[in-house]
């Protein structure tokens, strides 16, 4: 039995770790470039390339599960339309004066997939006993609202950008704060979702204090919050899986 279990979570995250090492190979190959922009003009392709194989793990996972791992899906399926307004593709950037506002838009609806896939296994009631859930989300909506005043936001950006950014931030910091309460309430395998929550806290607290505040172009400005972002979803999606096996 302990043999079946290790092959099964084996080939769980055969996938997972394919995707995420072949960015990494990816990256070591534009090592040498140092501009961001530059970076991006050739990787755009590629980005959206990872961001597909992550819906067809989504797609195969809900083939595999049952009715609720619909939602999980719907989130993958709108955060790789958010991918594609994130990488700024000539078509978006055609249409839009700052296609990054339609990433935010989509991200958005993603992360309430998210969070409806949540409601599913766990209920508020459930989640929200005694002091510390509600202590643990206070302190992720309070202090990302404080770093997005200092680290995020910039006056000479679209006051649309900045205002849904923050908007996103919270739903995003929600979500996070019941991965975690869950995974403290239960622990066993709600520790996937707690983990690929937080890796999305990451890859977005990045994103936003470089491309969302639009001053600052580090040279990995796009390659940090993808690898985050990649693993983000690959422990969302293997910590949904497992969840809605066991309830």
């Amino acid at each position: 039995m302990v043999v079946y279990h290790m092959v099964y979570y084996l080939i769980l995250t055969a996938v997972p770790f394919a995707i995420v090492s072949a960015f990494c190979i990816h990256w070591f190959t534009i090592s040498d470039e140092e501009n961001p922009e530059r970076r991006l003009q050739v990787s755009r392709g590629v980005y959206l390339g990872f961001s597909f194989q992550v819906l067809v793990f989504a797609w195969l996972l809900f083939q595999m599960g049952h009715a609720k791992f619909a939602y999980p899906l719907y989130a993958i399926t709108f955060s790789m339309l958010g991918d594609w307004f994130n990488l700024q593709f000539p078509l978006a950037k055609k249409y839009m004066k700052d296609p990054v506002l339609g990433g935010i838009f989509n991200f958005a609806i993603a992360q309430v997939f998210f969070i409806l896939a949540l409601h599913q296994l766990i209920t508020w009631n459930e989640l929200y006993t005694g002091v510390q859930p509600y202590l643990i989300t206070a302190i992720l909506l309070i202090l990302p609202a404080v770093i997005f005043y200092f680290r995020v936001y910039h006056p000479e950006r679209s006051k649309w950008v900045m205002a849904s950014a923050f908007f996103y931030g919270l739903v995003l910091c929600f979500f996070v704060s019941i991965c975690i309460n869950a995974y403290l309430l239960y622990g066993g395998v709600w520790i996937y979702l707690a983990i690929g929550a937080l890796f999305f806290l990451v890859s977005d607290a990045v994103m936003g204090e470089t491309t969302i505040n639009g001053t600052r172009h580090p040279k990995w400005e796009y390659q940090v919050p993808w690898v985050t972002y990649l693993i983000a979803q690959s422990f969302l999606l293997i910590g949904f899986f497992l969840v809605s096996h066991t309830r």
